[in-house]
């Protein structure tokens, strides 16, 4: 039941209850600002709701996301807690294997790798389990991850041709989808499994309005050709992220990929086009986790 809302915030909320899946839609759009500014307007509108209905739920697990993705890990397991304490009785069927998934995420991250597994092979199972019983792209992402985080390689890849056959109208999901394999085949070694996920992965971004989305493709698809020593095509796909990520105006990923391009040049034993292309690179636009490479790229090819 929804508590007494303006008009602009019934509105909003009448997605929810058309769709639960709408909801994690609808608030990505918050989701572009700071973690902070997005943490607090869906808390905002998580105050309109009653706690533990699916509206209010698909609100929550944005919320488990970002902390997440952010690596707030006390905060994540403050929100996790309650749920953990009784959780047989007290949450949504429906939303216990989405808890006990960033439960394992929490843990792992914890380093307590054997709790991990106990929480996220029964978060697959339940995912696992809704699948079947109403299959969504939304829930077909989750088990796809969680199989590969499993180290479930075989069975990721049959779950994908599944996913791939059920023709849902969903770019987004098919380019995660394969980028996922792509992950999972760069972890076994596999550099032709690698380079054809990334293809594929390709494929569903340029359907996509997204620039961003689009240099992360050509940019990933660009490391498995360097990584099969296919370096001159590896420098053509580097270079048409970085006209997307230069339209896109995404700072950090034209510096990341102009870096990568001096990588690929270096690896060829280009040293003369890896300095180019390194004086070209914004060491205040790259992020952070990057400089020690770069770093590393600039001693390896510095003049004799």
């Amino acid at each position: 039941m929804i508590k007494t809302p303006s008009l602009s915030i019934l509105l909003f909320f009448t997605f929810f209850l058309i769709h639960i899946n709408a909801a994690s839609q609808d608030i990505q759009p918050l989701c572009e600002e700071s973690a902070d500014k997005c943490l607090a307007k869906i808390s905002a509108q998580q105050s309109y709701l009653d706690e533990n209905t699916p509206p209010w739920w698909a609100l929550q697990v944005r919320r488990f996301d970002i902390l997440f993705n952010v690596q707030r890990f006390d905060e994540l397991y403050g929100l996790l807690r309650p749920w953990l304490e009784n959780t047989n009785s007290k949450a949504l069927p429906e939303y216990k294997p989405v808890v006990s998934l960033f439960f394992g995420k929490w843990l792992r991250a914890n380093g307590r790798e054997n709790e991990a597994i106990v929480a996220l092979t029964e978060a697959l199972t339940g995912l696992k389990a809704q699948y079947e019983k109403m299959p969504s792209p939304e829930v077909g992402t989750r088990v796809l991850n969680l199989l590969g985080v499993l180290g479930k390689t075989k069975e990721a890849q049959d779950f994908a041709v599944r996913l791939e056959g059920e023709d849902y109208d969903a770019p987004i999901f098919y380019k995660e989808i394969f980028a996922e394999l792509g992950h999972l085949a760069l972890r076994e070694g596999d550099n032709a499994k690698h380079i054809e996920y990334r293809i594929k992965s390709l494929h569903w971004a340029l359907k996509l309005p997204n620039l961003q989305q689009q240099a992360v493709a050509y940019s990933n698809y660009a490391v498995a050709l360097r990584n099969n020593e296919n370096y001159e095509e590896a420098e053509k796909a580097f270079l048409k992220g970085l006209a997307c990520a230069e339209q896109a105006k995404d700072i950090a990923q034209v510096n990341s990929i102009k870096l990568r391009i001096a990588e690929n040049a270096t690896l060829d034993n280009d040293a003369e086009k890896a300095r180019y292309w390194l004086k070209r690179v914004s060491v205040e636009g790259l992020p952070p986790l990057q400089l020690p490479r770069y770093r590393k790229l600039v001693r390896e090819n510095a003049p004799n």
